[in-house]
C-alpha cells in the first residue's frame, strides 16, 4: 500500500493505492495533512491540477483514475457510477432519486450506505446527494460542515 497526497488550500486528498489500483480518496481539511504534499504518480498530480480548479470553484476535469469498483456489490457500483456520471457539478439529488435511477426507487436507505462507504469522495460526488426535502444529512470524514462546504463552493444548496 502506498499513499500520496494531493492538496489546494483548504482541501486535500490522501491517494491510498493498493498495487496499480485506487484503493480510497480520503477526503481532508489541508490543514489536517502531514507529509509530502506533492504527488509521486502521473495520476496524482492530475488529480492536483483538478482539485485546484475545483477549489477555485470552477467545475474540474477530473482525470479518469483506476478505481477499484470489482469489490462492490452490483447494487452499489450501479448507484456510485450513476451518481458519478449524472449529477453534475453544482447539482443535487435525493437518495430516493438515486435509487429510482437504479431501478430501485424503495432503496434510498440502501443508497445512503452505499454513500457512507464511497472510498472516493469529489470523484464519485456523494456530497452532492441531500435528503428528500434538501437537507443535509451524514457525511463521512469530515462530517455536515464539509458537505456543507462542497455544496457552497459548487454554487449548489447547502441547506
Amino acid at each position: 500500500m502506498r499513499i500520496e497526497y494531493a492538496a489546494a488550500d483548504p482541501l486535500g486528498l490522501a491517494l491510498i493505492w493498493n498495487g496499480a489500483k485506487l484503493s480510497e480518496l480520503g477526503l481532508v481539511w489541508f490543514k489536517d495533512i502531514s507529509g509530502e504534499l506533492a504527488p509521486a504518480s502521473p495520476e496524482g498530480a492530475a488529480l492536483q491540477q483538478a482539485l485546484q480548479t475545483y477549489v477555485q470553484g470552477r467545475e474540474p476535469r477530473w482525470p479518469a483514475l483506476p478505481l477499484d469498483f470489482e469489490r462492490f456489490s452490483p447494487f452499489a457500483r450501479n448507484v456510485l457510477l450513476l451518481l458519478k456520471d449524472n449529477i453534475a457539478f453544482g447539482e443535487t439529488t435525493s437518495y430516493g432519486r438515486l435509487a429510482a435511477m437504479a431501478g430501485n426507487p424503495r432503496a434510498a436507505r440502501a443508497v445512503g450506505r452505499v454513500m457512507a462507504m464511497n472510498p472516493y469522495p469529489l470523484v464519485v460526488p456523494c456530497h452532492r446527494v441531500v435528503g428528500s426535502t434538501g437537507q443535509l444529512t451524514g457525511f463521512s470524514g469530515s462530517g455536515i460542515p464539509m458537505k456543507r462546504f462542497l455544496l457552497e463552493l459548487e454554487g449548489g444548496r447547502a441547506k
